[in-house]
């Protein structure tokens, strides 16, 4: 149970998610299953998550009528708490499909069934996100990580080397090689909150290097391609 509950979490955190309200959800007045599987489950949930030092409050009647369960919300942009990770035993299903094991006494056993939802609503989640990071999502989230803006036409071959190169290392890159000045691009690369953007001009082909911008932190300085690949993986 600790392991499913630090995974669930950890799964969060790597979106950006940091606050996070914990609640064990407690049986409903319209249920299945033997009170003494509730509360033997309710205690299992309660003491896993003591065990791993987490705050959690009680939702009094809160639980699917099948079964008590962990809940864990997330916050949007403005403070609200969505449902999110769901860790929920049930009561139902080993009953309704005569599931059985011979345990340690010889004898058969009902198991108890333990089913997780990591994300809940895939949809709810996925709005609070982008909510939440305000269109900005993580490097490793990003549809478009890098973007390389040549400062004249005369550069575009080199940035096409350079997109050919990041999308060997796996790297989501376009290179905007539209006729426009590159102070445009780069504001433009800013709204559409692209996290990184090289920009090259005739200095920088002629010494095999990029200038890197990140998104909101602005110019990072002259790099060459190695330095440039190191700073962003360590983002990622």
């Amino acid at each position: 149970m600790e392991k499913l509950i630090v995974f669930s979490l950890d799964m969060l955190k790597h979106f950006g998610f940091e606050d996070f309200l914990i609640y064990v959800s407690t049986k409903p007045q319209d249920s299945v299953g033997k009170n003494e599987d509730w509360e033997n489950a309710t205690q299992a949930l309660a003491k896993s998550l003591q065990k791993l030092g987490l705050h959690y409050e009680l939702d009094e009647g809160g639980g699917a009528f099948y079964g008590p369960k962990i809940d864990i919300k997330i916050k949007d942009a403005i403070g609200r708490a969505w449902q999110c990770t769901t860790i929920q035993f049930d009561f139902n299903l080993p009953e309704l499909f005569d599931m059985q094991y011979i345990g340690s006494d010889n004898t058969p056993h009902r198991p108890y069934m333990i089913h997780r939802a990591i994300l809940g609503s895939v949809e709810r989640f996925f709005a609070t996100l982008l909510e939440y990071h305000g269109g900005r999502l993580p490097l490793w989230l990003a549809p478009e990580q890098i973007r390389i803006l040549p400062i004249t036409d005369a550069q575009n071959d080199y940035a096409n080397q350079l997109q050919t190169k990041l999308k060997e290392l796996g790297f989501r890159v376009d290179v905007d090689s539209r006729n426009e000045k590159v102070g445009y691009k780069i504001r433009e690369a800013e709204l559409q909150k692209i996290p990184f953007m090289c920009v090259i001009g005739k200095k920088e082909e002629a010494d095999g290097t990029l200038t890197l911008r990140q998104h909101v932190k602005g110019d990072l300085g002259v790099m060459n391609f190695d330095e440039a690949v190191k700073l962003i993986r360590e983002q990622a």
